[in-house]
C-alpha cells in the first residue's frame, strides 16, 4: 500500500476525514460494473480544484498513478485503478456552480449526478441533453469522460455537442482552462472536445460549462412491433428520412429481448416482436393527429400499434422496456454487454449475422439499443464462467468486432474502451494515429500517471 509519508501529505491538504487508507474502506472503490476489481492504494475525496491541483502536483513529482472516479457506473473498467492508483473520487465536488437561463448555460462540479441537475433544470423548464441508462446515479464528470448519451442522442447529440468548455488538470497538475461560453467560437484548437470520450487518460476535469436546452412540454411515444427486425429496421429509416418528423429518442428491442420481456411482464408484446419505440416532442394537438398519420403511412407489416400521448399510457410503454435489464441479471452474470455502432442501413445485416454466430457458437445473444443512431448494445449470455472465458466466447465476441468494422461501425458508441476493449483498440484504429494519440497523451501527462493501462 502507498506509504505513511504520502498520506500524512495527503491529509496535509484535504484532512483525515477526506481521505482512506485502510483496504477495507477502500475495497469499493476498486470495481465498476465491469466487474473488474483492483485495490486502490488510497482514496482521496477532494472538495475543489485547489486542493486537486495540490494532490496532482505531488503524485506528479512522486510519480504516483491516479485513477480519477464519478459513481462508478461505467462498463468497460475504466475508472478500476490499475498499476497501484490512488482513487481521486469526486463525490464531494458536486457542486451546481450556476445556472444561467438567459444564455442556456449551466457550470457545474465533475461529482454533480446527472439526474440532480436534470431536476433542477425541470423546474425551470430546461434539460441537458445526455440522458444515460445510469443517470441517475451516474455524474457529469463520467458523462463527459466517457462521451456518453442515451436515447436523446439521435435529435440532441452526446455530451461532444452539448458541452461549451471545460476546466481540468492535467498531469503534471497545471490547470488549464478550454472552450467559450457561447455556442460559437474558433479561437485556437478546440481542446474541450479532445478532452470528451477521453476517460481521464489526459486531464482531470474540475469545471464543465453546459449548453442546457429549453424543454417543449409534450411527448408522444410510438410503440410498433414486427414479426421480423428487417422490417423493424425499415421502418426506422423511413421514419428518420421523413421531412416532417424528428423523433426525440428510437430505441429497439430484438425478439430474444421481447421475449425475455415478455416473461416477467406476462406476454407484454406479441410473441419474439421485433419492437421499436419512439419518442416525439409535440407542441399541440394537432401535431398529434399529424404524427399519427405519418407514422401509419410509413408502417409496413407490423403487428400491433400504440400511439400513446397520455402519461399513463407511456409509463406503461417505457415500465416494459425497462424491465429488460433486470430480466438480463435473471439469465445469469455471465455475459458480454458490448455497445458496438453500425449504420443505420447496416442494422439489417448486422442482425441477420448475428443470430448466425449465435447458432456457429451456441451462444445466446440479445440486442436492444439506441437504433435510430445505429447504437446496439449486443449482450452474449453464457452459461457459466468458465465458458464466459473459453476461446470459442473470445472467438464469438472478436467475431463481433470483425463483423461491426467491416460495415464501417465503430467499436464503442457510449460505454468507452478501458480496460475492456483495449486489446482490440488496434483493430479499429491504425498504428500510425495510435502513435499520434499516444504523443498527445505524453504532451498532456508526460509521466503517464493518469488513468495508466487504459484506453490507448
Amino acid at each position: 500500500m502507498i506509504s505513511k509519508q504520502n498520506i500524512n501529505f495527503f491529509e496535509k491538504i484535504i484532512g483525515k476525514k477526506n481521505i482512506y487508507s485502510d483496504p477495507g474502506d477502500c475495497w469499493s472503490y476498486g470495481y465498476d460494473n465491469s466487474k473488474f476489481h483492483e485495490l486502490p492504494e488510497a482514496v482521496l475525496f477532494p472538495k475543489d480544484k485547489t486542493q486537486l491541483k495540490n494532490i496532482v502536483e505531488y503524485c506528479y513529482k512522486k510519480k504516483i498513478n491516479i485513477a480519477p472516479r464519478g459513481r462508478g457506473t461505467g462498463n468497460t473498467g475504466g475508472s478500476v485503478p490499475l498499476n497501484k492508483c490512488i482513487v481521486i473520487s469526486f463525490e464531494k465536488m458536486d457542486k451546481i456552480i450556476k445556472i444561467d437561463i438567459k444564455n442556456h448555460i449551466a457550470i457545474v462540479q465533475p461529482g454533480v449526478i446527472n439526474k440532480n441537475l436534470q431536476d433542477i433544470l425541470n423546474k425551470k423548464k430546461f434539460f441537458w441533453a445526455p440522458d444515460p441508462s445510469s443517470w441517475a446515479y451516474s455524474t457529469i464528470g463520467g458523462n463527459i469522460a466517457n462521451n456518453s448519451a442515451g436515447p436523446r442522442a439521435i435529435k440532441y447529440g452526446t455530451p461532444r455537442e452539448n458541452i461549451l468548455g471545460l476546466e481540468f488538470i492535467s498531469g503534471k497538475g497545471e490547470i488549464h482552462r478550454t472552450g467559450v461560453t457561447t455556442t460559437k467560437g474558433v479561437v485556437g484548437l478546440d481542446i474541450t472536445r479532445l478532452l470528451v470520450g477521453s476517460e481521464g487518460i489526459l486531464g482531470i476535469i474540475t469545471e464543465a460549462t453546459l449548453k442546457i436546452i429549453p424543454k417543449i412540454n409534450k411527448i408522444v411515444t410510438v410503440e410498433i412491433c414486427y414479426k421480423n427486425f428487417k422490417d423493424a429496421i425499415d421502418m426506422i429509416i423511413r421514419v428518420m428520412s421523413h421531412e416532417k418528423i424528428v423523433p426525440y429518442s428510437v430505441e429497439f428491442i430484438d425478439s430474444e429481448a421481447s421475449e425475455l420481456i415478455n416473461n416477467l411482464e406476462k406476454d407484454y408484446y406479441p410473441k419474439k416482436s421485433n419492437v421499436l419505440l419512439f419518442q416525439f416532442e409535440i407542441l399541440d394537438l394537432k401535431d398529434i393527429v399529424s404524427l399519427g398519420k405519418i407514422i401509419k403511412k410509413l408502417d409496413r407489416n407490423s403487428l400491433r400499434m400504440k400511439i400513446a400521448e397520455n402519461i399513463n399510457e407511456q409509463d406503461k410503454i417505457w415500465k416494459a422496456r425497462k424491465s429488460l435489464s433486470p430480466a438480463l441479471r435473471k439469465l445469469g452474470e455471465y455475459k458480454v454487454n458490448e455497445d458496438v455502432v453500425v449504420p443505420v442501413a447496416n442494422l439489417s445485416t448486422f442482425l441477420k449475422r448475428l443470430k448466425s454466430m449465435s447458432k456457429k457458437y451456441n451462444v445466446k445473444i440479445v440486442n436492444f439499443g439506441h437504433a435510430g443512431n445505429g447504437n446496439i448494445h449486443v449482450n452474449l449470455i453464457y452459461q457459466n464462467e468458465k465458458e464466459k472465458n473459453s476461446t470459442e466466447a473470445k472467438m464469438c465476441l472478436d467475431e463481433v468486432f470483425n463483423l461491426v468494422l467491416s460495415l464501417d461501425g465503430t467499436l464503442s458508441g457510449e460505454h468507452g474502451i478501458g480496460i475492456v476493449k483495449k486489446d482490440y483498440i488496434g483493430k479499429e484504429i491504425p498504428k500510425e494515429t495510435l502513435k499520434l494519440m499516444k504523443k498527445i497523451k505524453d504532451q498532456f501527462d508526460p509521466k503517464n500517471i493518469l488513468n495508466p493501462g487504459k484506453s490507448i
